[in-house]
């Protein structure tokens, strides 16, 4: 059987339709991945941001405040 060249140009351009098919599935599912990776980053980056706050919170907590309450009880005792 033998081939000439205007069956395998046929069979070419069909190859590179289906490639093309298959990028242009890709582009779409990667767009719709992208886009709800961006928001399951912006609620983490929230989440990350109040955990943040309430460490911040609490050392300060034990840096100020329980010192205080600390001697605030101790002078009570002794009196």
């Amino acid at each position: 059987m033998e081939v000439d060249n205007n069956v395998l140009v046929e069979r070419l351009e069909g190859v590179a339709k289906l490639i093309n098919e298959k990028f242009t599935e890709n582009e779409k599912s990667h767009s719709a991945i992208l886009a709800q990776t961006c928001k399951t980053n912006g609620r983490v980056n929230d989440l990350e941001d109040i955990k943040n706050k309430l460490v911040g919170a609490l050392i300060m907590t034990n840096i100020v405040v329980l010192p205080i309450v600390y001697m605030m009880i101790s002078n009570w005792l002794n009196k």
